[in-house]
């Protein structure tokens, strides 16, 4: 009886160590799991000098390309040049396969030149780091991965696509900051028009129509797909505001003149039947 008792209690033993064994694999797996997928995080693409103002539009975007949901949460992203800037990510926020995020604090917090972002986890490891690098042009061109390497320049925008956003600031009659969700802050130049510049007759009452009209409002972009961008790298595009065309609303109203400058995928032609340039237009149109 003794030893039958000691035989049941020697397999008893060995099946907690066996199970014992088995949890701690587990649990080793899952760690390298985890530090496998949080280690393919990565930072995708920034704009330390956004067109205009720098204050609240410098922004940072992140991406996950591995087949595992990643948990970001209480991360942070910081600047390493002059004052370090430390942001933090908001607890319980998770990084899908193949997703994007951005993050814009709403301050300014990195320097223009000699510039570089850290990203690290919630124990503070360092997860990714971009190359110290400087951007003094103050438009839409941003600093962007490319597999191992980092180029400064702005991408083609997908075809044949409506893009959503939001006005965020207006910058006269036919320019707007515009935010987006995967590129934040990004300037856009209605294509086919053109309002009075700074000092110029109905400047004012042009920026005023398209303030009242947008500031704040979700709008819908129709980028030319022709000629996306302008000689200032500006979106160039067709803006819709409750489904409205507000760029053929500005020559209708008598805000805008039709300014056609091919090559373009529109005739803005057609937004005004009896088109005639004024001389100030016409000579304007070789500086767009």
């Amino acid at each position: 009886m003794c030893i039958s008792t000691s035989k049941e209690l020697v397999r008893m033993i060995k099946q907690r160590i066996l199970i014992g064994i088995a949890l701690t694999l587990l649990f080793i797996s899952v760690a390298l799991a985890t530090s496998s997928a949080s280690s393919n995080v990565i930072i995708y693409a920034f704009d330390q000098n956004p067109a205009g103002s720098d204050d609240g539009n410098e922004w940072v975007t992140f991406h996950n390309p591995s087949n595992e949901s990643v948990d970001i949460g209480n991360w942070t992203f910081e600047s390493t040049h002059g004052t370090t800037a430390i942001d933090w990510i908001a607890e319980g926020t998770t990084l899908y396969p193949g997703a994007y995020c951005t993050y814009t604090p709403h301050y300014r917090w990195l320097d223009n030149s000699e510039e570089a972002i850290i990203l690290r986890n919630a124990k503070g490891e360092e997860v990714d780091r971009t190359p110290v690098v400087s951007d003094n042009e103050n438009d839409n061109r941003y600093w962007m991965r490319n597999n191992s390497e980092w180029t400064f320049g702005v991408t083609e925008l997908e075809k044949e696509e409506l893009w959503s956003g939001y006005v965020k600031n207006v910058v006269d009659g036919d320019t707007i900051d515009v935010s987006f969700n995967i590129y934040d802050i990004r300037r856009v130049r209605l294509v086919g028009v053109n309002t009075p510049e700074i000092g110029e007759e109905g400047y004012e009452e042009a920026k005023e129509f398209v303030n009242k009209t947008c500031w704040g409002e979700a709008i819908k972009l129709d980028v030319d797909d022709k000629r996306q961008y302008d000689s200032h790298y500006r979106i160039l595009a067709v803006v819709y505001v409750n489904d409205t065309n507000l760029t053929e609303k500005l020559v209708r109203e008598g805000y805008a003149e039709v300014m056609d400058i091919p090559p373009s995928e529109f005739d803005s032609r057609e937004w005004e039947a009896d088109y005639t340039p004024s001389p100030v237009i016409a000579s304007r149109a070789t500086n767009i």
